[in-house]
């Protein structure tokens, strides 16, 4: 009498991997989710340690927040600014460290001010690192004759290495209207994760940026009885994901508001007003504006001597 053969049969051994691979090509979607969704929480802490920076900050600075040495202009109107604001970040780019040289500060990016942080001690180069970003740490090494030693905040740095070590933006520091102050309206975005308008590596606006909904769609589709900004809200956010940050795949951002809470949004109208936090906010008549509305507005990279026109405009950086 012959034995029954033990063991699984070749077809067998292809329907329990097929099986397999149907279960993981279902689970994989939910669990890649689910780890953005817990990316989303820990960035959002990151910005509120870093929104408790700010506040500890401004109480040994006059209730002002953060914003690094630049040239204040002796005559200008309200937005305009003496200081390049969108240059090439970290410490491979010459920015003056010394204020006894002239001309003072004529080209200070934003993520300085941000730095100042760092320097102070009030946050860690980490916090500044948002996990779905895929960005990495700044370790605080400077390169110095061939080699990488140790830098010291302050004193031989001054700001982040490189726009791929900060995840977050600032709202603009310079200027005369909106300036980062504790008594602003409580409704003000003063940070959230970076916007959509500089290319990783640099923040030249010469060479890339991406230009704002007005110049790019058409226009909206017409709503009888209501006005453009309620035609304009009603449009889907999948039409936003492009002026979203790109550190949560372009579905939204996170954003600090000036009471110390964090949300996130889908859309980057999270300002006052509906405002477009990431552009600056153009107004009737204002020259280089095509638009005026403020969920609209101009891209940053557009202007890099225009500061926000208006005491609620949020203009974050970078």
């Amino acid at each position: 009498m012959r034995r029954k053969k033990s063991g699984f049969t070749l077809i067998e051994l292809l329907v329990v991997v097929a099986i397999i691979a149907l279960l993981i090509s279902i689970l994989l979607p939910s669990i890649s989710r689910a780890k953005e969704l817990a990316q989303r929480a820990v960035c959002a802490a990151n910005l509120r340690g870093i929104g408790q920076g700010f506040y500890i900050y401004a109480n040994d600075n006059r209730e002002w927040f953060p914003h690094s040495l630049y040239q204040e202009p002796l005559a200008a109107t309200d937005n305009e600014i003496s200081v390049e604001y969108v240059e090439q970040m970290g410490v491979r780019y010459d920015l003056r460290t010394e204020i006894d040289q002239e001309p003072l500060w004529d080209k200070v990016p934003v993520s300085r001010s941000l730095f100042l942080l760092v320097i102070g001690g009030q946050c860690t180069s980490g916090q500044f690192i948002c996990p779905s970003s895929g960005e990495t740490e700044d370790v605080m090494r400077n390169r110095i004759g061939g080699e990488d030693v140790a830098a010291q905040p302050g004193i031989n740095r001054f700001d982040f290495r490189g726009y791929p070590n900060l995840s977050y933006g600032y709202q603009m520091p310079f200027g005369r209207m909106a300036k980062p102050h504790t008594n602003m309206d409580t409704r003000m975005p003063i940070g959230s994760d970076k916007g959509p308008y500089f290319q990783s590596g640099d923040m030249d606006p010469t060479t890339h940026h991406t230009p704002d909904m007005a110049r790019t769609t058409a226009e909206p589709p017409d709503f009888d009885g209501e006005t453009d900004m309620e035609q304009l809200l009603r449009i889907p956010n999948d039409r936003w994901r492009q002026y979203n940050s790109r550190n949560h795949n372009a579905e939204g951002q996170q954003v600090l508001f000036l009471d110390g809470h964090v949300s996130f949004w889908s859309k980057p109208t999270a300002g006052v007003n509906n405002d477009n936090i990431f552009t600056i906010q153009g107004t009737d008549g204002a020259p280089g504006y095509e638009f005026s509305h403020s969920y609209l507005g101009s891209s940053p990279a557009m202007h890099t001597t225009l500061g926000p026109l208006t005491a609620t405009d949020t203009v974050i950086i970078p």
